[in-house]
């Protein structure tokens, strides 16, 4: 095939070490932003509506992204490890 590049295994582990490192990140931001909350002295509509709004939205959508990160790291590792188990016969 034409254009057709093969990636090498340790390829495959750093990316994989990248999406673990992101989800280090994702994790950092949840805790900043629930740290803040509980110290800001804001009352209000306003305030209701934002704690409301990231505790039932956005908490759960980077939580899920964490996650999805943290799965998309260990797939590329299992794929390293398949890799090389095919293509050199040792893990």
């Amino acid at each position: 095939m034409a254009g057709t590049q093969q990636v090498d295994s340790q390829t495959l582990r750093d990316t994989g070490v990248t999406f673990t490192n992101s989800s280090g990140s994702v994790a950092d931001v949840i805790g900043a932003v629930t740290s803040s909350i509980g110290a800001l002295i804001w009352t209000g509509g306003i305030a209701e509506q934002f704690n409301a709004d990231f505790a039932d939205k956005y908490k759960p959508m980077l939580d899920q992204l964490q996650a999805d990160m943290e799965a998309t790291s260990k797939a590329l590792d299992d794929k390293a490890a398949e890799y090389d188990l095919v293509f050199h016969g040792a893990i």
